[in-house]
């Protein structure tokens, strides 16, 4: 007879998003974000998020004791460390133009980690590669402004899903009053929250050895324990996902193989075997489903490792031609605010 196994993988995507937001306390700086409906982006859709006009209400970070911010240059880069290439930010419009000023509208704000970055100088009027809000001292009004911005982002951008897209404001502020003048320079995570919403979607496939244990009529169960490594079977699922993500591993058998028509209570029509995924072994000694929670893939492809490992040798068994299970692995996207569980890594 010729056992043997077939493995099949069924792949279901889903897509939700949620997002829990923070802010760190500052002396003085920027902080705002916008309400109402957000434009959705998918990373694994062509195209990318076209240039979309977004307006934030932004209000000024004022230190305690009466002390008000007066200049605030500043950029915005990544919340986290991924590529963000060909990522457009530009300011290019503000209210109210009466007792504001903005210096630096109509170019990129935004660098990606690691990109070079501009110094800055509060006293330029033309600042390159960063803006600078002038409050205009302690005039009635000037606490708030809406500044409208121009964002644009490119395809497979490495993004975490979420409900909002938040950047990091980087900056250098000045101001008086409440004591002594003051300068402070520094970073406030997720300072300006954008109102798009990050899909929380995946990719999937398989890549590896058929799962095909071959000829094993004539091998005692000491034969296959003695050759163990020539009948494991392994290969890979790969997953780019741009959020938290679970795996689903089923046996249509309860991971024993048999043959059509096959008794799978007598344990002359089975054969018993070992699968593994993502470091989870399952046997037909219990549950035939494992479900495992997985931390964001990113859009880097992961490898997950799966294999199927013989038990058991066919000397003593039923004749048969064809001995086979069906695998099924279910891959599907979490909650945006999910963090998973497993780093289910290469």
């Amino acid at each position: 007879m010729t056992p043997y196994s077939i493995a099949k993988l069924l792949l279901a995507i889903f897509a939700s998003s949620l997002i829990a937001m923070r802010c760190e306390a500052a002396i003085c700086g920027l902080q705002g974000s916008a309400k109402g409906g957000a434009s959705l982006y998918d990373p694994f859709r062509g195209g990318g998020l076209p240039t979309s006009r977004i307006s934030l209400n932004i209000k000024r970070i004022n230190p305690s004791g009466g002390g008000k911010t007066a200049l605030v240059a500043f950029y915005l880069t990544a919340r986290t460390a991924t590529a963000a290439n060909n990522v457009a930010i530009k300011a290019v419009s503000y209210q109210p133009t009466s007792v504001i000023n903005i210096y630096g509208l109509n170019q990129n704000i935004f660098y990606s980690a690691g990109s070079a970055t501009p110094s800055l100088l509060l006293s330029s009027k033309t600042p390159t590669g960063y803006a600078i809000v002038d409050f205009g001292g302690n005039k009635s009004g000037s606490d708030n402004l809406t500044l409208a911005f121009d964002i644009a982002l490119p395809a497979n951008l490495d993004v975490a899903a979420s409900n909002r897209l938040a950047f990091d404001l980087n900056y250098r502020c000045s101001g008086s009053g409440g004591g002594k003048p003051f300068e402070e320079t520094g970073s406030i995570t997720d300072a300006l929250s954008f109102p798009i919403k990050v899909l929380s979607g995946l990719e999937a496939s398989y890549s590896g050895h058929v799962l095909d244990f071959g000829e094993v009529g004539t091998m005692t169960d000491a034969d296959i324990s003695k050759n163990q490594i020539a009948f494991t079977k392994s290969g890979w699922v790969n997953v780019r996902s741009s959020g938290a993500f679970t795996l689903k591993l089923t046996s249509q058998n309860g991971y024993r193989l048999t043959f059509p028509g096959g008794d799978l209570s007598k344990t002359s029509q089975t054969l018993r075997y070992t699968a593994r995924l993502a470091g989870t072994a399952m046997t037909s000694n219990g549950s035939s489903t494992a479900t495992i929670s997985c931390v964001r893939a990113g859009l880097t492809t992961l490898q997950i490792p799966i294999s199927a490992e013989l038990n058991e040798g066919g000397s003593l068994k039923a004749a048969s031609s064809s001995y086979s299970d069906i695998l099924s692995i279910t891959v599907s996207p979490e909650m945006a605010d999910a963090s998973g569980a497993t780093q289910c890594a290469n």
